[in-house]
């Protein structure tokens, strides 16, 4: 074969499959310096009557092609039958391959091949099967089922999506197969044409039953395999002698249909101007519907039919090209002349450029080749390539020649004339400008001719890209991970950002992980609007050592001058590595918060607990993995708690990190960082694309669990001085008057604080466990409630008593103030009869009654308020993922409460139980609260000039073992006999200056 070079680099393009020589059971030898054998050995022998065919090869865009091999089915007379078998081959980038042979589960015909003459290119194969690739591990196939085979018209057409071990996910009608008006023979006749974005689905066009027209449909395949129909139309076609349709899949991820069309009119004299052949662009953007066709090329040259049509991005330059083969006859000789018309357009449908391809063809097998329509195939680095297949004996011969964009003449390429090819004559050319040309089988293996073809344009900086001169990083560098802030993207015409995206990776071997995405509109233009420069967030080179790629959207940017969208770079080419990062510091175990969004609020209340279970379970699989850590690293409570200071009151979740075991594991710091980055611009990260990890909180962040002394230290200043207030009160107070109970202002300081943080926890808290809120304020307010009307009546009751009503006269407004505060705990009452301080309106007489009354009250408060407000401050802290002041303080002081008042009802029981076998000892303050009997006792024999005789109406009242030590201390003294006269003085004074002796029953004076 032959090729023209013009300004050809010496340089070749690396084969894709270069690394496979020493690779078991695939081998390469060479024929000559240039071409090479890939070949592979079939695991399962089907025996020499079903030897193996390379049918059709396809390709993803990374260059993993998929081939379909076929076996004949020696079973089957007659018709060409199959193996009823979807046999796929997937040769990796590494030059291994994988065999899956797959059961569809679809009716036999579909494995049989029709065609008007043998098998081969002399007459039109009709084949029911087909295939196409989707995601790493998805295809679509589509295939054919009947209700009568014999009936052509109940033959539909369908597509089902499959994974590689042939799992069905889903299967969709597409609509009725074609049956040829003429002949009445089913022809399959579908084209369908993969998104240059293959996430985006593809377009479908087919021609419509008993019509001339074509329906055209766009489908999606979602993620899990189901296929949603986006949008559909017609198009009509009528007056034509000859039609032929090409797809394009546009750089902007919409689709162009471009169609020539011959009109059956022939030439008008009174028309001459009339187009008699033309050539039609109409786009239809991605999941939208096209406006008008619009006239790319036409002609008024009669005796024209435009008999084929090769269309597709144009690899260098800007838009699209067309290539159109038209045979023109000669009237007059009936010689028939080929030529070719090469169309570049914009998608505005403008023509850029437009000429004619007049080109010298050899003979093949004495016949002048003009009469032959050839394949036309642009390729990557600029050129075409014309190849025919023409029957050989084996197999098929495939003829080929080479041409430069503005070359006349051809040049012999490495490849023998004709080449050998199989039955199907299967050709194929890589996104790498490498060509694959299936050889004939004979025995059970298969196997590729390969050679690299050249380049006819010298902007190929190893990018895939002609458009793109230079990177920064650039390919194969080292970068440190630590100070690689942004990256830059040099082109070779001047540019403008459009609506794509630059999206870095971390790769190990075939397993990558997004690092982050960067929108366009983020990106700043420089160097006369030739390079673009983006930033980087401190997540994305994270990782020390390992191996990263940059892809660039196609239509990311557009040329400037043109306003047309320009391809991208893809997986495996912009790659680079990181070298040894920071040394980090270890860091313990710790917690933090994230918020879901309402969105995610909302979600997660529609789940079932099952389902809420595989919910946080998703979510620390996700942040593990866009970290990436293991999952072992993190842990949740499974509770959620809600934001009350927002209006929708979105979930709180609790995160827990675990702390590195050795190693080069990341720090808690370190994870700490990198996840509230991810999270703040989770729509740049991985955070934002995850299952459930896209519903949290951006504005929210990962908060990790606060150090309350750093968070909360002014509050917590202000309760320790208010608690050193108090204490310095106490001492004051104990100076002042030892007699006194002046624990009670430590016990006022005490109800004060429980009833401010039992009404603060309520209000502000109580709404995160919302079954929490009702029981809450009911164990606050009952308690309340009962405590004030009961201290209303013990007060109401003693002002029936003289000696009360006098000190309530003096004294009303602390009275008051304590009956008010006695509704947070009747215990403040005793405050009234403390004598703290010496001071008279704290010495209160309460009879006997009152004190019992406030007694059995206070056991009461132990369990209508003290274990229930507890036990609900232990039920939240069980069931929140937040823990601030209020709640922390609240548990304080209701456990210090509870446990005050169990040991002074504990200690009051004992009292009334010792002192109760003894009616006299009955009424002893001792066990209600009030003076230190002793310590009254110890300052009377203290003080020589003090009378110790107590009054007949007081001894009366005193317990007998007090009365006897009161009388021993008279006697050893030797004054009884004035004491009783001085002592009820004393009293009497007492009496009117307020001053409680011996727990408020015996007075004396000092």
């Amino acid at each position: 074969m032959r090729i023209i070079r013009r300004n050809l680099s010496t340089n070749l393009f690396s084969l894709l499959f270069a690394i496979i020589l020493c690779v078991f059971p695939l081998y390469t030898t060479a024929q000559n310096a240039k071409v090479r054998i890939f070949a592979h050995e079939e695991t399962i022998d089907y025996g020499p009557k079903s030897l193996p065919r390379i049918w059709k090869q396809n390709t993803y865009d990374d260059g993993t092609a998929v081939v379909r091999i076929i076996r004949r089915n020696p079973a089957i007379q007659g018709p060409v039958c199959l193996i009823e078998k979807l046999f796929l081959r997937i040769i990796h980038l590494d030059g291994t391959v994988d065999e899956k042979d797959l059961d569809l589960g679809i009716q036999p015909f579909n494995y049989c091949l029709f065609q008007s003459n043998n098998l081969g290119v002399d007459g039109q194969t009709v084949e029911f099967i087909d295939y196409y690739l989707i995601r790493k591990n998805q295809i679509l196939v589509t295939y054919h089922n009947a209700t009568d085979i014999n009936d052509y018209y109940t033959y539909e057409e369908w597509g089902m999506v499959i994974d590689f071990d042939g799992n069905v996910k889903s299967r969709t009608l597409f609509g009725f197969a074609f049956v040829a008006p003429a002949t009445q023979i089913i022809t399959p006749n579908t084209n369908i044409k993969l998104n240059i974005n293959r996430e985006k689905g593809f377009l479908r066009i087919a021609t419509v039953r008993n019509t001339t027209n074509a329906e055209w449909q766009q489908y999606r395949v979602e993620l899990d395999g189901t296929i949603t129909k986006l949008t559909s139309g017609m198009l009509e076609f009528d007056n034509f002698k000859s039609l032929t349709q090409s797809t394009i899949s546009t750089v902007d991820e919409g689709y162009a249909i471009v169609y020539a069309k011959t009109s059956d009119e022939g030439f008008k004299p009174s028309d001459p101007l009339s187009p008699l052949s033309q050539l039609f662009y109409l786009y239809i953007g991605y999941n939208q519907y096209p406006v008008a066709p619009l006239t790319l090329y036409q002609t008024t040259v009669p005796n024209v039919n435009i008999t084929s049509l090769y269309c597709g991005i144009a690899s260098i330059g800007v838009g699209q090209v067309c290539t159109l083969a038209a045979r023109q006859i000669d009237t007059a000789t009936s010689q028939v002349n080929t030529f070719y018309v090469m169309v570049n357009f914009l998608s505005s449908g403008s023509v850029s450029s437009f000429k004619v391809i007049n080109r010298l063809f050899p003979a093949i097998e004495n016949t002048v080749n003009k009469g032959i329509d050839w394949v036309v195939a642009s390729l990557s680095y600029g050129g075409y390539l014309l190849t025919n297949t023409i029957r050989g004996t084996p197999g098929t011969l495939v003829y080929g020649f080479l041409f430069g964009d503005d070359d006349a003449n051809y040049v012999e390429w490495d490849l023998e004339e004709p080449q050998p090819s199989n039955t199907r004559g299967a050709i194929s050319i890589l996104n790498n400008n490498t060509l694959m040309l299936a050889q004939f089988e004979t025995a059970n293996a298969w196997s590729f001719n390969v050679i690299d073809l050249p380049k006819f344009s010298d902007r190929d900086s190893g990018y895939a890209n002609t458009n793109v001169e230079a990177t920064s990083p650039s390919i194969q560098s080292f970068i440190d991970p630590d100070s690689q802030k942004t990256i830059r993207i040099d082109f070779y015409d001047q540019i403008e950002l459009s609506n794509g995206n630059i999206s870095i990776f971390q790769f190990d071997g075939n397993d990558k992980k997004l690092r982050q995405i960067i929108p366009g509109n983020s990106c700043t233009l420089e160097n006369e609007s030739k390079s673009i420069t983006a930033y980087v967030l401190d997540s994305t080179f994270s990782l020390s050592n390992a191996n990263y790629f940059i892809t660039m959207d196609n239509n990311f940017v557009k040329n400037k001058a043109y306003k047309e969208p320009l391809l991208g770079i893809g997986d495996n080419i912009w790659t680079f590595s990181t070298t040894e990062g920071k040394k980090q510091k270890f860091a313990s175990s710790t917690s933090g918060l994230v918020r879901l969004t309402v969105d995610g609020t909302k979600v997660y209340d529609s789940l079932s607990s099952e389902d809420q279970d595989k919910f946080f379970n998703t979510l620390l699989i996700e942040l593990a993995d866009s970290i990436p850590v293991s999952p072992t690293r993190f842990h949740s409570n499974k509770k959620i708690q809600p934001d009350n200071t927002l209006k929708d009151n979105p979930y709180f979740i609790s995160i827990g990190i675990e702390e590195t075991e050795g190693g080069n594991e990341k720090s808690v710091d370190s994870i700490i960082k990198i996840l509230e980055t991810m999270i703040k611009y989770k729509d740049q990260t991985p955070i934002g694309i995850g299952e459930v990890s896209k519903y949290l909180d951006a504005s929210y962040g990962f908060n990790p669990k606060p150090d309350l002394w750093e968070t909360y230290k002014y509050r917590l200043l202000g309760v320790f001085l208010v608690v050193g207030l108090l204490i310095i009160l106490f001492l004051f107070a104990q100076k002042r008057d030892k007699a006194g109970n002046n624990f009670a202002i430590l016990q006022l300081g005490l109800i004060l604080f429980d009833l401010i943080m039992d009404v603060l926890f309520v209000s502000n808290n109580s709404r995160d466990i919302p079954s929490l809120y009702i029981p809450s304020v009911i164990f606050v307010t009952l308690p309340i409630g009962l405590n004030t009307i009961l201290a209303f009546y013990i007060i109401t009751k003693e002002n029936a008593v003289p000696e009360f009503y006098k000190w309530f006269t003096n004294n009303g407004k602390v009275a008051s103030v304590f009956t008010l505060l006695s509704g947070a705990d009747i215990e403040a009452l005793n405050i009234l009869q403390s004598n703290l301080a010496g001071l008279p309106f704290f010495q209160a007489p309460f009879s006997d009654g009152a004190k019992s009354k406030i007694f059995w009250s206070a056991c009461l408060n132990v369990f209508i308020e003290d274990f229930p407000q507890v036990i609900i401050q232990i039920y939240y802290r069980i069931n929140t993922v937040t823990y601030d002041i209020i709640p922390l303080l609240t548990l304080i002081s209701s456990t210090l409460n509870l446990i005050v008042n169990i040991i002074g009802r504990l200690y009051q029981a004992t009292n009334r139980v010792r002192h109760g076998k003894n009616k006299n000892s009955y009424t002893s303050d001792e066990e209600f609260g009030g003076l230190d009997n002793k310590k009254v006792l110890e300052k009377l024999e203290g003080d020589k000039t003090t009378s110790r005789e107590v009054p007949n109406s007081v001894s009366e009242r005193l317990a007998p073992n007090y009365l006897g030590d009161v009388s021993k201390l008279d006697n050893a003294e030797g004054s009884s006999n004035n004491s009783n006269s001085n002592l009820g003085n004393d009293f009497n004074k007492n009496q009117n200056t307020g001053k409680s002796f011996f727990k408020r029953m015996v007075n004396k004076k000092v």
